[in-house]
């Protein structure tokens, strides 16, 4: 007996091969799961049409339920572990030689040692025996097919005894063929498929905390702790103030004077800036060198007129012609005299609004308390934060604030209004509360018992979060469903040679069970193992709502 064990990436053809390298006439195939051969039940058919061809028992071995029901479907004997293919093989054997041993008395006397392999019997899958499920594997119906020694020599003696022997062959060949189906009854019938989904029971632990820390990379499920981002959101305020400065400045009035000289011995210079003024003391300045001529006895005085400015800005230089009389002191002595052949004008006082120190100062400390506002609106839209992130404003943080516009080259400007804007940065956590469930989960296998399994769904439901400085702590409720896988030897033995009304009622201790019995009108199971296939499935998962959440200290879902 040689023992084929298959790789997941063979192909059919290297099975073959290695079926055909076997010389002892039995064979066992394993077949992984997952195996490319299982992939196709025309894979199966080859298998065991190479096996009719050899003369060969085999039987194919997966641990996987759906490999075996599709090997057994293809008309290929199939079992879950090698000792109990070994074990139906060695019953075929016995069963090969028990018929072997029956069919002897009816071969010719020339060949009294032909035995049934010699004589061509080949054993076969009937079409309705492969078609019904089967996980442990159905052993094969028996054909006769006159193909070997005996055969052949019987129809080498034919010619000689045409008459006698033709009668003796259809009644062998008859009573063959009877065996066979008896044979095929006893193997296939009755069979039993049943599928067991086992009772799943509620698992659930106490309340644990899972904290969520901007330092942490990796989930940590055994210490609860989870990884959160710190994310920079930008801030911008801006707005438009009133400037109430007041610059003011005085205009000096303007006009001229005139200069007149009785000094007949020399001509008079008169610089520019000289000072000139009203009796009442209103000062005007020249604005240009001048000289007066010399005066003559002949001709009389001489005069000169210059422009002069008041020394003072207001309206105090706005004086009346003829007002400006008074010269410097030493003018007089050299016969000079002034005065102003028409009014002073243009003095006056002139106020204008400009940008103040205070009026700057005051408008970036009402854009930074505009800050903490802009900052939550900022945090309440989504473009701010990425997609799955829930972000918790308490833990934010303002940088320092940039004003737009530099006090130095505002303060002063002539306007009656200024805009000026701020931007800022603030560092926010944020957290992706999926790993939550992870943590959970790992808590509830944590108290499973030996041999318990956990349904893959898992029901976890946190407050919400609590800041901690820089991190979120959430209080976390986790339950679940667990369950055992039942024996199958247990079930088994619950089950056979029961009536399917009886093996249903055993049934319900191992879980939700479905019992299908071939051909239906049987009453009741067989007692033979390998005729009853058993396959467990794990429970399905209860519908699960979404994790709740109690409001906490202001996190922002996105």
């Amino acid at each position: 007996m040689a023992v084929c064990y298959l790789e997941v990436d063979d192909e059919i053809t290297t099975a073959i091969g290695r079926l055909r390298a076997v010389s002892d006439g039995e064979a066992i195939v394993v077949v992984p799961a997952g195996s490319r051969i299982a992939t196709s039940r025309i894979n199966f058919k080859l298998l065991a049409r190479e096996g009719l061809e050899r003369r060969m028992n085999i039987a194919a071995v997966s641990e996987d339920p759906q490999v075996r029901a599709l090997a057994i479907s293809a008309g290929l004997p199939a079992y879950d572990s090698i000792r109990t293919a070994e074990q139906a093989l060695a019953t075929f054997r016995d069963q090969d030689r028990r018929l072997a041993e029956r069919i002897r008395p009816t071969m010719p006397r020339e060949h009294p040692e032909a035995s049934l392999r010699d004589v061509g019997l080949t054993r076969v899958m009937p079409a309705q025996a492969a078609s019904a499920p089967s996980e442990r594997g159905v052993p094969p119906d028996t054909a006769v097919m006159p193909t070997g020694t005996a055969g052949r020599s019987a129809r080498r003696a034919r010619p000689r005894r045409r008459g006698r022997a033709a009668p003796i062959l259809v009644v062998v060949l008859l009573g063959l063929l009877v065996i066979g189906v008896g044979y095929g009854a006893y193997v296939f019938l009755p069979t039993a498929s049943i599928t067991v989904r086992p009772v799943a029971v509620p698992i659930q632990v106490p309340p644990f905390t899972v904290t969520a820390d901007p330092d942490v990379a990796v989930v940590d499920t055994l210490n609860g702790v989870i990884p959160a981002q710190s994310l920079t959101v930008p801030v911008h305020v801006s707005g438009t103030f009133p400037a109430t400065g007041i610059q003011s400045h005085d205009i000096r009035a303007a006009g001229s004077v005139r200069f007149k000289s009785e000094n007949t011995l020399n001509a008079v210079p008169i610089p520019a800036d000289t000072v000139v003024a009203t009796a009442d003391g209103v000062e005007f300045a020249t604005q240009a060198d001048v000289t007066i001529a010399k005066a003559s006895f002949a001709t009389g005085p001489t005069q000169v007129d210059v422009a002069v400015k008041a020394v003072k800005g207001g309206t105090a230089g706005n004086v009346d012609a003829g007002t400006v009389t008074v010269v410097p002191a030493d003018l007089a002595p050299q016969l000079i005299s002034v005065t102003n052949p028409d009014a002073m004008t243009g003095g006056k006082h002139v106020e204008t609004q400009v940008v103040s120190q205070d009026d700057y100062d005051g408008a970036v400390a009402t854009l930074t308390t505009n800050l903490q506002s802009a900052l939550a609106t900022a945090l309440a839209d989504p473009a701010s934060v990425p997609r799955g992130l829930v972000v918790y404003p308490a833990t934010a943080e303002l940088g320092a604030a940039q004003p737009d516009q530099d006090g130095t080259t505002l303060v002063g400007v002539n306007e009656a209004t200024f805009a000026l804007a701020l931007d800022a940065s603030a560092r926010v956590v944020a957290v992706n509360e999926s790993p939550i469930t992870d943590v959970a989960q790992a808590r509830l296998r944590s108290v499973l018992k030996p041999g318990q399994k956990l349904v893959s769904d898992v029901s976890a439901t946190n407050d919400g979060g609590s800041v901690v400085g820089q991190t979120v702590v959430y209080s976390v409720n986790a339950s679940g469903l667990g369950y055992v896988d039942p024996d199958p030897q247990a079930i088994l033995a619950a089950v056979r040679g029961k009536s399917p009304a009886n093996a249903r009622a055993a049934l319900a201790q191992f879980g939700q069970a479905d019992l299908s019995v071939w051909p239906d009108f049987i009453d009741h199971l067989p007692d033979q193992s390998a005729r009853i296939s058993i396959t467990i499935v794990a429970p399905s998962p209860l519908p699960t709502a979404p994790p709740a959440t109690l409001p906490s200290s202001g996190p922002a879902a996105t």
